[in-house]
C-alpha cells in the first residue's frame, strides 16, 4: 500500500505570527524604555520649596549641587575645572545660554554659591535656581 506524502512547496508562505509577536514585545520594550530613560536623566536632587516662580521651558544647561557638595551635569559627576569648561564650550555654541543651578536643600550656601561662582566667572548672565511648589 502507497501512501500519499503531503510536501509543501519551497516557496510556501512563512508564518507571521511569531514574527509579529517578536515586533509587538519590542514595540512595548522600546516605549517603556523611552519613559524610564526620560525619567531618570537627573540625578535626584530635592529643591528647596519657591512660593513664587516661574516654569523654564527653554534650552539649558542644567548644573546639580549634590547634598554632599558635588557637582553634577547630565548625570555625571563633573569637578569644578570639567564644569567651567563644560559651560565654556555650550556658551561658545548658544551665547544666550541659560543655566539652572538645582541645588539640594541639604547642601550648604557654601557648595551652591561655588557653582554660582563658576557661571559667574565663565560669563553667563542668564542664571536661574531650581526650586519645586510647595
Amino acid at each position: 500500500m502507497e501512501f500519499k506524502r503531503n510536501t509543501r512547496s519551497p516557496g510556501g508562505q512563512p508564518d507571521l505570527a511569531p514574527m509579529i509577536d517578536v515586533i509587538f514585545h519590542l514595540l512595548i520594550f522600546f516605549m517603556a524604555f523611552s519613559v524610564l530613560y526620560q525619567t531618570t536623566m537627573s540625578i535626584d536632587v530635592e529643591l528647596p520649596k519657591a512660593v513664587s516662580g516661574s516654569d523654564v521651558r527653554n534650552e539649558r544647561f542644567e548644573i546639580s549641587v549634590t547634598k554632599d557638595g558635588l557637582f553634577s551635569v547630565s548625570r555625571k559627576v563633573v569637578t569644578p575645572a570639567e564644569l567651567e569648561q563644560a559651560l565654556r564650550e555650550a556658551l561658545a555654541v548658544n551665547p544666550d545660554l541659560l543655566v539652572l543651578i538645582k541645588g539640594d536643600h541639604r547642601a550648604t550656601v557654601e557648595q551652591f554659591v561655588g557653582a554660582m561662582d563658576i557661571v559667574a566667572k565663565v560669563g553667563v548672565s542668564n542664571i536661574h535656581v531650581g526650586t519645586q511648589e510647595p
